[in-house]
């Protein structure tokens, strides 16, 4: 890396220590001006917050990487534009080098591998509370050759894999590189991205890798980021919708700038609140049975709501679980619709559970417990009829609230139902709020192991541990004939209706 023109010392309270005498020379300061200011006082007012913020967080994460254009004021009046690098010494005190622009290289400590999603948003987040004041965009981009089910080897995913992160590296503010999901990438770029360019680095690698011509092409979307002064919650809400639309998961229109990404978040937002309440929902059930005895054993209920003509799951419009606000009235009102129904039962339908799929950011508030409480003893219901399925826990030895409000749900004699099949073995003592419940095997983990030689014999011993603690192993929403096959040789027997039968339901 080129040498700095200057450094200015940060003391642990953020205040200027000592420049050294390139910065006294080229901005005009002398050291009496600036010693024991606060570091915002060489900004100019507008980044003032962003300076605060960024060193309240500690910019951990922000550590050696390079910010191009950032502005300096000068004593005699006006700013000049630097490229800033932030280090962190020891004992908490930091360091801000200052390169001509264009002179530094980006030498940021990135990982070897992509970051996962959240701590990309977290990097994200603290880049926009730093004093970088330059185009700033959210790229992000995914090439399908990189899926499970793609026709590349495993061994040809790995090589082409190493290389596209590489090449997203190079391109990215701080070299940070977030996984979206198994084939796609988030990058934050100057808004300078070239999506040309960047196919033909791709058919460059594919090349070298003696992969066919086309076999890396890569899909790209670009959301500009035209407001730097978005709320942490409000943010991240923004990424994982702009996340969601991307890989397919949210129905809604694209969107080229953060604030359309947030209205449109907001006019969603707007169509699930009107719907729950005007009472336009509905909760839909799906049987669950066994095969092997032919009896049906529990109903599976979606909650669904009437947006603009189609009864559709919210989560299909916005990422539920970064709304607990809507996550929680939604889910009540589904449940007292769910527990109305369910008196109406003769007395031997009644005895089997009904399992409501639950969003975790519901699960986790404590006026949930409340509500739910307040309703079985309305409707004079027992818990143990009123099952709940929980998609994407934590791993099990995160702990957390969200285990200890599932434990205390099995507590209550609530059975519980969620997908973490792969835990059965890391720690087993853990998992007795699932007794009586179900695990599921989800199809992407079926489609994984079973590309590995001994990966059928894996799974049918985790079954068995499942079963030995007296868990039910079922699958639900099998893509195609091969994987239903596989399932049903594994033996699991424990079967939902398909999401296709329930679709001709709800339409008739």
């Amino acid at each position: 890396m080129s040498s700095a023109e200057f450094s200015i010392h940060l003391v642990k309270n953020s205040m200027i220590d000592k420049p050294d005498a390139r910065f006294q020379e080229i901005m005009g300061w002398r050291e009496v001006d600036v010693f024991r200011q606060p570091l915002s006082f060489l900004f100019p007012a507008d980044a003032h917050g962003r300076v605060d913020r960024l060193l309240e967080s500690g910019g951990a994460m922000l550590g050696n990487i390079i910010f191009p254009h950032v502005p300096l004021r000068v004593k005699k009046g006006g700013y000049i534009n630097f490229d800033m690098r932030l280090v962190h010494i020891d004992d908490g005190d930091r360091r801000l080098d200052f390169y001509r622009p264009g002179k530094a290289e980006n030498n940021a400590v990135a990982a070897e591998k992509p970051t996962d999603m959240h701590s990309f948003f977290n990097f994200v987040e603290e880049l926009l509370n730093s004093p970088y004041d330059g185009d700033m965009g959210l790229t992000m981009v995914s090439v399908e050759a990189l899926r499970e089910d793609s026709a590349l080897s495993n061994a040809d995913k790995a090589k082409a894999r190493s290389e596209i992160v590489m090449e997203l590296q190079s391109k990215a503010i701080g070299g940070n590189v977030g996984i979206l999901d198994d084939a796609s990438y988030g990058l934050i770029t100057t808004g300078d991205f070239d999506e040309s360019a960047f196919a033909q680095e791709l058919e460059k690698v594919a090349s070298r890798l003696d992969l066919p011509a086309g076999a890396l092409a890569p899909n790209t979307a670009n959301i500009e980021i035209d407001d730097r002064n978005v709320a942490p919650q409000q943010l991240r809400q923004a990424l994982g919708h702009a996340r969601g639309v991307f890989l397919g998961e949210i129905d809604a229109e694209d969107a080229d700038k953060l604030t359309g990404v947030i209205d449109g978040i907001q006019h969603n937002r707007n169509l699930i609140e009107s719907a729950v309440k005007t009472y336009n929902y509905r909760v839909s059930a799906r049987l669950i049975s066994d095969a092997i005895a032919d009896v049906s054993v529990a109903q599976l209920q979606q909650g669904k709501v009437n947006l603009e003509g189609k009864i559709r799951s919210p989560n299909e419009i916005i990422v539920m679980a970064d709304h607990p606000d809507i996550s929680l009235s939604h889910d009540m009102a589904q449940l007292e619709d769910l527990v109305r129904m369910r008196v109406r039962r003769t007395d031997h339908e009644r005895q089997k559970p009904d399992f409501y799929e639950l969003c975790r950011s519901t699960l986790i508030q404590e006026s949930f417990f409340e509500q739910l409480a307040a309703l079985l003893e309305k409707h004079e219901e027992e818990s143990t009829h009123v099952g709940f399925r929980v998609i994407g826990m934590p791993p099990i030895k995160r702990g957390g609230v969200h285990w200890d409000c599932l434990n205390r749900l099995a507590i209550l004699g609530h059975p519980i139902w969620i997908d973490r099949f792969g835990d059965a073995v890391v720690a087993p003592e853990a998992f007795g709020c699932l007794e009586g419940g179900f695990i599921e095997l989800q199809s992407s983990m079926m489609r994984k192991l079973s590309g590995h030689f001994d990966g059928t014999e894996l799974m049918s011993k985790l079954i068995e541990a499942w079963r030995s603690m007296n868990v039910g192993v079922l699958s639900v929403d099998l893509p195609d004939y091969k994987i239903k096959t596989l399932s049903h040789e594994l033996g699991i027997h424990i079967i939902v209706e398909d999401s296709a039968e329930q679709l001709e339901k709800l339409a008739s």
